[in-house]
């Protein structure tokens, strides 16, 4: 079973992580600004998860040290280089985006590390991903924690999963870097999704009501994006059937249930 959430993560995800059948394929990366589930077959993110409040938002511009390799992967594991999208027709997308960490150089600094960070075509990153990025700024700013988790959803061809310590992609899953080995390349998601959960600010788990605000988004990633994020929403229990993974597992059942099924509508 993937780990739980404690301590600083569990600020980060407090409706508990995303669960999949399958977690031979998961490495999990906890730190102040965001949790990280990480594939190091596809050497790129499962999913990422964060909380944003107004607290998070600040002066602070996009730090000057650019896209860096994670030191918190392990020995053995590659760690991407920002060098490996040079030439590949995709932008370096972030997960947790750094207009979400403004507060604090470090924080946003923390933003750009490579496992944070997608293939995404530069309409759909620039376009609706963006656009959902402000939307939140916008609602933590008028007094909401704006939960997120983000990640990607790969062809059958990029499964990980098929052995009980996991699988490299081979030579059929469209991938991105410098080296012809797969243990070094970057496996390119058919698209990216959101789940976006608002809770007044402050209340964590307990404020998640049957009335509480969920949204849920896919996004294509073959360039055919088109800039409002609205076209692209799905219901959390779409999106569920989809990636295979349970997004609110730590939510009571009935809960979830409903919240996971209504198509929401937000301005």
């Amino acid at each position: 079973m993937p780990a739980l959430a404690t301590g600083e993560a569990l600020q980060q995800m407090p409706f508990g992580p995303a669960v999949d059948a399958s977690p031979q394929d998961e490495m999990r990366l906890d730190r102040a600004q965001f949790v990280v589930s990480y594939n190091r077959f596809r050497n790129a993110p499962n999913w990422v998860a964060w909380r944003l409040s107004a607290s998070d938002l600040g002066s602070t511009g996009r730090t000057r040290d650019g896209f860096a390799p994670d030191p918190q992967l392990p020995d053995g594991v590659y760690r991407p280089l920002q060098g490996d999208y040079r030439g590949s027709g995709f932008d370096r997308g972030h997960l947790c985006p750094s207009a979400h960490r403004t507060r604090a150089p470090a924080d946003n600094a923390a933003t750009f590390s490579m496992s944070n960070i997608l293939p995404q075509r530069h309409d759909m990153n620039a376009g609706p991903w963006e656009a959902l990025e402000a939307w939140a700024v916008d609602r933590a700013r008028q007094g909401w924690d704006v939960y997120h988790y983000a990640g990607g959803l790969w062809p059958a061809v990029c499964a990980t999963d098929r052995s009980p310590g996991g699988n490299f992609v081979d030579a059929s899953c469209p991938s991105i870097g410098r080296s012809e080995d797969p243990a070094r390349r970057i496996a390119v998601p058919a698209s990216t999704w959101k789940v976006i959960v608002l809770t007044p600010a402050g209340s964590g788990a307990a404020g998640l009501s049957h009335d509480a605000h969920v949204i849920a988004v896919d996004m294509p990633n073959d360039g055919s994006a088109t800039p409002d994020w609205r076209r692209y929403q799905v219901t959390v229990d779409a999106l569920e059937q989809r990636t295979g993974y349970n997004f609110l597992a730590g939510v009571d059942e009935a809960l979830q249930r409903t919240l996971e099924s209504r198509l929401e509508r937000l301005p």
